[in-house]
């Protein structure tokens, strides 16, 4: 009996960017700690720093710094966090029970959508946006909504960002008392760039199977991502990273592809 079909989809990865402010590399060897800009709006946490950076590392190859344009009506803005700005949910929580007023600039729910806002602000985003949270395969719940988002027709690209902070007392209660919840060692952040393709003609892939990064917690999946298009940027031959993904309807695949936009390859 032959194995059952696998459903492919594939998209274009144009740019990718990734961050850990102390120093870790993507391979997790040591590197130069990074100082975070400060966002105007935002105090105390590095979340907003962080994921604003971030974006600024993915976009500075494609636009140079500037905003997208007229591309911005048609890119939709995605941000996956597990644990969220769980810095400002503990300063918040600590000035509420000592019976201090309360901070608007402290109020948890609003800050990733907030940062979001300033993001899309700042590079001329104007297709979604939008904020969500996995206990289970963020990286997975990713890319489904990546892929969902390409499908629909309304946008051309997904700017996707995924951030979560060092894990703190709160986080590691929360993973301790409710579920098995994958912790990040330092603060970390992804960014990629997608813009929709076809399926790419069958040939070698190599797959990405996102088990490799345990020190990035539940960004570990797509820090391995990170590294592998890193790395077949700069190497020669196979340019497609196959991402195996198990979803609510079955098992699929997602196929990335690292070459120009008339299907060549980009040149080392």
């Amino acid at each position: 009996m032959s194995a059952p079909t696998v459903e492919t989809t594939a998209h274009r990865l144009v740019a990718e960017a990734f961050l850990a402010p102390a120093g870790a590399g993507p391979d997790g060897a040591p590197g130069e700690p990074v100082k975070l800009p400060k966002v105007p709006g935002f105090v105390e946490s590095s979340f907003s720093p962080l994921v604003r950076a971030v974006v600024a590392r993915c976009l500075a190859g494609v636009t140079g710094g500037e905003p997208l344009g007229t591309e911005g009506a048609r890119t939709a803005l995605v941000l996956a966090t597990t644990f969220g700005d769980a810095a400002t949910a503990d300063l918040g929580s600590k000035l509420l029970a000592a019976g201090q007023v309360a901070n608007p600039l402290l109020f948890y729910q609003s800050v990733p959508t907030t940062i979001l806002g300033v993001v899309a602000r700042d590079f001329g985003i104007t297709g979604p946006t939008m904020c969500f949270s996995a206990r289970h395969d963020l990286r997975g719940e990713a890319l489904d909504l990546v892929d969902l988002l390409l499908a629909d027709g309304e946008v051309d690209q997904v700017l996707l960002v995924a951030a979560d902070l060092g894990a703190d007392v709160r986080a590691r209660r929360v993973a301790g008392e409710l579920a098995p919840l994958p912790l990040a060692e330092s603060d970390t952040a992804v960014a990629f760039l997608f813009r929709r393709a076809d399926p790419a003609a069958e040939t070698t892939h190599s797959v990405v199977d996102g088990t490799q990064r345990p020190e990035f917690g539940a960004l570990a999946g797509l820090v391995e991502l990170y590294a592998a298009a890193v790395d077949h940027r700069n190497a020669a031959g196979d340019r497609i990273l196959t991402v195996p993904l198990a979803t609510a309807w079955g098992p699929r695949r997602l196929d990335v592809l690292l070459g120009d936009e008339t299907g060549g390859v980009e040149e080392p």
